[in-house]
């Protein structure tokens, strides 16, 4: 087990959205070895088994977990998520916003419910999780908030027209949410990775050529994300080591961004 008691975040609460696989499942393990309590968001349909497993691990580094079904596209099951937490645990000390959704159309070729689905999943989600979570971190001093981004929210990709647009909302969006509660004691910043080797991206990297292409040509490190390359990222924006990092986006993507 990592020892990352440095961070300071013994028997705080933190909530994670897409807990069950990849890199919430990464992030929601790094917190409670933190120190941590979680909250462990998970789309309402699957992934029982999956987000048992993780629930399983947190306890057995000695902290609380709970499961809460949330679609985060729809307000009220974000709002029932930020209200389990309360009454669980008392208080919502980090939010990390990491549940997305994306196609892979062409512009030319999406639809408009496949725009209205992106849009919900990975920009309207995160704003309503922050307001909720604000309203609980303001009144008891303060809290930190993690949103997911993506390198896409900084340099174009092919077929993710409308993700890219997204993500660079969460970005922006981010910064106009620090600006506002900052003095209130909440940091909104941002982790934006490049494509991170899940179950859920396994296609991509199953395209002819593709893992060559990116590993050679985009990605000066030479290798692609995993998910615990975000661990320490989120940690460090979780915890009173960032105090003064308010409306950043700190970009854990291999150097694909510095091209």
């Amino acid at each position: 087990m990592s020892d990352f008691s440095c961070f300071g975040l013994t028997d705080k609460i933190a909530i994670v959205t897409g807990a069950s696989q990849g890199i919430g499942r990464a992030i929601a393990l790094g917190l409670a070895q933190a120190g941590a309590h979680l909250v462990l968001g998970k789309y309402p349909r699957g992934g029982e088994q999956e987000i048992q497993s993780v629930r399983s691990e947190i306890e057995a580094l000695g902290r609380r977990a709970i499961i809460v079904p949330a679609d985060v596209s729809i307000k009220a099951d974000v709002d029932n998520l930020m209200e389990k937490a309360v009454a669980e645990f008392g208080r919502i000390d980090i939010l990390v916003n990491n549940a997305s959704w994306t196609g892979t159309t062409p512009a030319l070729e999406v639809t408009e419910e496949e725009y209205d689905k992106t849009m919900a999943a990975s920009l309207k989600s995160v704003f309503f999780a922050c307001q909720a979570a604000a309203k609980v971190m303001i009144p008891n001093g303060g809290g930190k908030i993690i949103n997911i981004g993506s390198n896409f929210g900084v340099v174009a990709f092919d077929k993710r027209s409308v993700y890219a647009a997204a993500k660079a909302g969460v970005h922006h969006l981010s910064r106009a949410l620090s600006l506002e509660w900052a003095r209130q004691g909440v940091t909104v910043n941002v982790v934006a990775p490049c494509i991170t080797e899940t179950e859920s991206r396994r296609n991509i990297f199953e395209r002819p050529g593709y893992r060559e292409w990116a590993t050679t040509q985009m990605l000066p490190i030479g290798r692609w994300n995993q998910p615990g390359d975000l661990v320490g990222a989120v940690l460090f924006l979780s915890s009173h080591l960032s105090d003064m990092v308010v409306g950043h986006v700190l970009m854990v993507d291999g150097g694909w961004t510095i091209h």
